[in-house]
């Protein structure tokens, strides 16, 4: 895959996070706790390479946590990569669930998923979802597959038959003070999307004030 962002995934493990990337978190622009600068300096002080926020339906936060990033980085601090994110409310075989675009560049195909609230009608279904995210230039990925209501791996084979491209792999389901992935069930979840050929994204899913847990 030649997105730049899919060679990042492809080394993703359970180490990656919480000191390395960090593909999953929310600010005040949704219903997250830290602002989109707050957030930012955070992730510069944990030393983070990667990083994206991805704020429920609203993309606001970007700009502002790439102002913050540009002047840290002004100021020698050696600040993450900053990738456009938003997590996406959408119905995938008859179940909702969250889908993360990420790296994308185009806004345009994305609108109706940035304006604060979950889309409906057929704009609902994680098909449309995906090619909006694919026509904008970014990677679809099912956000922890094993908090809904179906089995985790009926969801996973049925997002590959869509072609999302990764699945959030490493995620502390137990919302641990500290962030930490979850045994066995991150590991099967990891062994599936081997199977089917997709990534691997992480996250700490953050909605407090501390980017080293949930």
């Amino acid at each position: 895959m030649s997105h730049p962002l899919a060679k990042v995934l492809a080394t993703v493990d359970r180490r990656s996070c919480p000191g390395w990337c960090n593909f999953h978190c929310h600010t005040t622009c949704s219903d997250g706790s830290l602002t989109p600068q707050e957030l930012a300096v955070q992730a510069t002080d944990l030393g983070l390479e990667h990083l994206a926020i991805t704020d429920h339906h609203s993309h606001r936060a970007y700009p502002l946590a790439q102002h913050t990033l540009a002047t840290l980085q002004q100021q020698g601090c050696a600040v993450p990569k900053l990738w456009r994110g938003v997590e996406i409310s959408a119905v995938l075989n008859t179940c909702l669930v969250h889908i993360l675009a990420l790296g994308y560049g185009e806004e345009a195909p994305l609108m109706p998923y940035l304006q604060g609230e979950a889309a409906y009608g057929e704009a609902l279904q994680a098909s449309v979802v995906v090619r909006a995210i694919h026509g904008a230039g970014g990677l679809a990925s099912l956000a922890h597959p094993a908090r809904y209501r179906l089995d985790f791996r009926c969801l996973i084979q049925a997002a590959r038959q869509l072609q999302f491209d990764a699945v959030e792999t490493w995620y502390d389901y137990d919302m641990l003070p500290r962030w930490c992935p979850s045994p066995l069930i991150c590991d099967d979840v990891d062994q599936l999307r081997q199977d089917l050929g997709l990534l691997a994204s992480c996250g700490t899913d953050t909605h407090s004030t501390s980017l080293k847990g949930r």
